[in-house]
């Protein structure tokens, strides 16, 4: 071989080395790891899911394997949809080891042991899920792919509570209990007590055959003040609710929410939350924070619920994060932040409050077109129970 060609040869050689480490390395970053492995997770979890559907010799399986497979394939597509932004190529099948299980547990179809066997892969699989969650390749991955997982955190989280030590399903919609201070609801107490004082008052001034002039001026403006304090406080219903409706997984799959911003609330941190095995909506610890309901739509998403809560007050720090929601007028404009960087915007269209017993369930199941719903407590406050009777909801959908 001439020096020319041989020179060309050790170039292509050291170009096909170089490549080959780039491709390496590109393979070995968190960003592939952690999007590969937790899909492979979700890949297992909802073919196990969809088997119980036929093979669940209990109820409970069979309505905990309908969740499940639901909740994990909008978590599947969510994975698929970063990873296309990334062009990282998903496995699209569970592992050998993976398969190896789902072939024992469908061995075991129509027979009195599939129930255990199946809750005890199921409790495996999302022991697996956390396990990686809370290691150290989410920590050192991208923004985005961290806040994916931090997503799913809760959602497995409440999986696994299903699943541990036996199957429980909560079947009721959740309760959303945002204020336990009753800080807010009491200084409505007050006003509208000084209300009925200045109401009171004023009559009385005005009460008698010959008053004075001041006197009738100073009655009616005292009235004046007390129906203003009694009409100027809690705004009632308005505009039309977007309506709800059923919405694909894959329609609802966007990256997670980690920032809001609206009429005063400045870049409150968001966390993603699920429920608890209690049927309650499982807030932030910090009274700062706005918690986003975790199994449903994230911001961005073609269609779908995303809902957002607050407190509106706690025992310990007093007025909170939703204290001021009352306040914000239909048309007031929302950002939302994903942990991608990209901001989302919304307009608020309606306001409606509920009985905390009567929340609509549709908010928890999706809407054929997206919408935002921020949702904190109003109304009278308990405080043997530290529970506020009412929920507020703020209806919002997307603007370019």
């Amino acid at each position: 071989m001439s020096p020319r060609r041989s020179a060309i040869a050790f170039l292509l050689l050291v170009v096909a080395c170089l490549v080959g480490t780039a491709q390496s390395a590109n393979a070995a970053t968190p960003d592939v790891t952690y999007l590969n492995t937790a899909h492979k997770l979700n890949l297992t979890i909802i073919q196990a899911a969809h088997a119980a559907n036929a093979d669940g010799q209990s109820s409970c399986v069979r309505g905990v394997g309908t969740l499940m497979e639901r909740d994990h394939l909008r978590l599947a597509a969510q994975e698929s949809e970063l990873a296309g932004r990334f062009g990282i190529k998903l496995a699209t099948l569970p592992s050998p080891a993976q398969r190896e299980e789902l072939d024992a547990l469908g061995a075991k179809a129509n027979s009195p042991a599939y129930d255990a066997s199946w809750l005890a892969l199921q409790r495996k699989l999302h022991q697996e899920y956390l396990a990686l969650i809370d290691g150290d390749v989410p920590k050192s991955a991208s923004p985005a792919v961290e806040s994916l997982a931090d997503g799913a955190k809760p959602v497995v989280q409440m999986h696994l509570d299903m699943v541990t030590p036996s199957c429980h399903l909560v079947t009721s919609k959740p309760v959303v209990p945002t204020g336990d201070g009753g800080q807010v609801a009491d200084a409505q107490k007050a006003r509208s007590r000084a209300a009925l004082i200045l109401l009171g008052i004023g009559v009385l001034l005005l009460l008698g055959k010959a008053i004075s002039m001041k006197r009738r001026l100073l009655g009616f403006a005292l009235i004046g003040a007390g129906l203003l304090m009694v009409f100027g406080g809690q705004p009632g219903n308005a505009g039309q609710v977007p309506k709800a409706g059923n919405s694909a997984e894959e329609r609802e799959a966007a990256i997670p929410p980690v920032r809001l911003k609206l009429q005063g609330v400045e870049n409150a941190p968001v966390q993603a939350v699920a429920t608890g095995t209690d049927g309650q909506l499982q807030m932030p610890t910090s009274p700062n924070a706005v918690g986003w309901w975790a199994a449903g739509a994230a911001p961005g998403s073609d269609g779908g619920t995303v809902l957002l809560a607050g407190h509106v007050d706690t025992a310990r720090s007093g007025r909170a994060v939703f204290a001021g929601l009352s306040e914000v007028p239909v048309g007031a404009k929302v950002s939302v932040t994903g942990g991608d960087g990209h901001v989302h915007r919304y307009k608020i269209v309606a306001r409606r409050t509920y009985l905390q017993t009567a929340l609509p369930r549709d908010l928890f199941q999706g809407a054929g077109k997206p919408r935002l719903v921020l949702v904190t407590c109003t109304g009278s406050y308990d405080h043997k129970a530290h529970r506020y009777s009412h929920n507020l909801v703020l209806y919002g959908v997307p603007v370019v």
